[in-house]
């Protein structure tokens, strides 16, 4: 079975697949960590800036996912990066929440991504969330769900968010970013924010994500 997750910056998509997935013990990717290993990486170790992103060289994408350091992991409820060492605790930080989107624009790169993703889940059970997932990439899911929330509420969880990192935002920032990036995300020519067809609808500032497990679960039952 495939259930796919999509939906904005902040609306809590990863908390609620992670959650889906533990409780049917399924596997969980998590598209939105591989663009963001991938500008970590570029950064510190391939010497690309917000600028030189914008035209990466599809060479060093190729090199990175192929490469035996980069691994996507997910066990016991936890999803992990690694780039010879787990970089997942850097994958939120401000910067990269800048860089991944530049990196995620590209087709060529999305392609790539999205072959590395259809090997990892095949002959699995799995949650897939991301912006494009039940769109685009497994139209042919099960179930399909979109999850949102209003934007001052995905603003004030990017504030916690980072303040548990050691890093200090005011609410207005982080409103500017999530804003930015929904523009982004949405004006993108490739694969853009959508509404699957045939998704559900959930709401995370309405419910918890007790509740929007529970809506899942009981969605998931009607088909097994």
């Amino acid at each position: 079975m495939l259930i796919t997750i999509d939906g904005p910056s902040g609306s809590g998509k990863t908390t609620l697949a992670i959650l889906i997935a533990k409780h049917l013990s399924f596997f969980c990717f998590s598209s939105g960590y591989v663009y963001r290993a991938l500008a970590y990486i570029l950064k510190n170790f391939y010497g690309y800036d917000q600028v030189s992103m914008q035209n990466l060289d599809i060479q060093d994408i190729k090199a990175i996912l192929q490469n035996d350091n980069f691994k996507y992991d997910y066990q016991h409820g936890l999803a992990k990066v690694y780039w010879i060492d787990d970089i997942t605790p850097f994958l939120k930080d401000i910067e990269i929440s800048k860089l991944a989107p530049i990196v995620a624009k590209n087709e060529s790169v999305r392609k790539l991504v999205r072959e590395y993703e259809r090997n990892i889940i095949a002959d699995k059970d799995a949650v897939i969330e991301g912006r494009s997932c039940g769109a685009i990439v497994y139209p042919y899911a099960d179930l399909k769900f979109y999850i949102e929330a209003p934007v001052d509420v995905r603003a004030k969880r990017l504030v916690s968010d980072q303040l548990k990192r050691g890093s200090v935002i005011t609410q207005q920032e982080a409103l500017a970013q999530i804003k930015l990036r929904d523009q982004m995300d949405k004006d993108r020519e490739i694969e853009p924010l959508q509404i699957p067809e045939n998704a559900i609808m959930l709401d995370s500032g309405k419910n918890t994500s007790e509740e929007l497990l529970k809506i899942v679960l009981d969605k998931v039952k009607k088909i097994l």
